[in-house]
């Protein structure tokens, strides 16, 4: 009769089975066992062959190993708990930046653009009457269905409104919001600054970002950008009813900014070839989209000499001496 010594655990072995299976365990440095312990052993052993002969296997696992398999999923649940309210303030955070990019997509969407090539100007019809003349490389947008307010995003345009509007008119453009009833007047970003011309009618012109607010007449205008609200000056009349009908009309005005002017309505481009050149006062009326007969003026006027240096550029050089 085979004997299996184990503690707290008891192997029962299916039929056929050898009794050669061990437990292996550390050196027993207690008291031998008493006769009574082996009796009992002998008694457990003889219940063990019986339990094989009917077919019984199981096996009886120490409690310290019950333990050892609950712990891991204790501390599997600790670990999931904080990465749960992770996800939770992940999603807490995106879903308001979700919203407002959806937002900003269907405004968009909604949106009617409408835009000029380099040399070309468009009229567009507005709804209760009136008109915009969008100059040349310039870019507006309006929402759908509703024309009554505007937003500028590159170029110059004039809007002439019809007088017996009873819902105002709003151009944004920059940092402001110029608004009107009625009347005529320009609004151009070609640099940095926005520039607002009133030809006929009045015109609120408004900064929301630093609160500031005046009133344009008629023959006034004022430039403002980056929260800075210039000062009312008296208009460029002739030059601002110059560009709608395609005419460049300077008045002592510098040679960059004429060059700067022709240099939007053509794909020949005027060139300074020399810096001292650039603050020479020029006076004149000017076809817009003719380079070539700009620089021939400027030439016959003996201050400078044009040289073509390729189909598509043409430099302007000190007159020779």
């Amino acid at each position: 009769m085979a004997r299996i010594y184990a503690d707290n655990v008891v192997f029962l072995m299916r039929p056929g089975e050898t009794a050669r299976r061990r437990v292996e365990r550390a050196p027993d440095t207690r008291t031998p066992p008493s006769n009574e312990t082996v009796a009992t052993c002998r008694h457990t052993a003889a219940a063990t062959s019986a339990n094989a002969t009917l077919g019984y296997s199981h096996t009886v696992a120490p409690r310290s190993a019950v333990n050892v398999e609950v712990q891991p999923q204790a501390e599997r649940r600790a670990r999931r708990a904080p990465l749960r309210w992770v996800l939770l303030l992940a999603a807490a955070c995106v879903l308001p930046a979700a919203v407002l990019t959806w937002r900003a997509v269907v405004h968009q969407a909604s949106l009617q653009h409408y835009a000029t090539t380099t040399g070309e100007q468009r009229k567009l019809p507005l709804p209760g009457g009136g008109i915009v003349l969008l100059d040349t490389d310039t870019a507006v947008s309006a929402p759908a269905g509703q024309q009554r307010e505007w937003a500028l995003e590159r170029g110059r345009v004039q809007f002439d409104l019809a007088s017996a509007a009873t819902q105002p008119f709003a151009v944004h453009a920059g940092d402001g919001v110029v608004t009107a009833a009625g009347g005529r007047f320009q609004v151009s970003q070609l640099a940095h600054d926005i520039h607002v011309v009133v030809l006929a009618g009045t015109v609120s012109v408004n900064l929301p970002g630093s609160n500031e607010q005046l009133t344009l007449r008629s023959g006034q205008q004022v430039d403002y950008g980056y929260d800075r609200l210039g000062s009312v000056q008296p208009a460029d009349l002739a030059g601002a009813r110059g560009w709608p009908r395609g005419e460049l009309v300077f008045h002592r005005r510098s040679l960059a900014e004429l060059v700067a002017a022709m240099n939007r309505y053509s794909d020949t481009r005027l060139t300074i070839g020399d810096a001292a050149l650039r603050n020479l006062p020029v006076s004149g009326v000017f076809d817009a989209g003719d380079p070539v007969g700009l620089a021939q003026a400027l030439q016959r006027s003996r201050l400078l000499r044009a040289v073509k240096v390729s189909p598509y550029e043409i430099v302007l050089q000190p007159a020779a001496r």
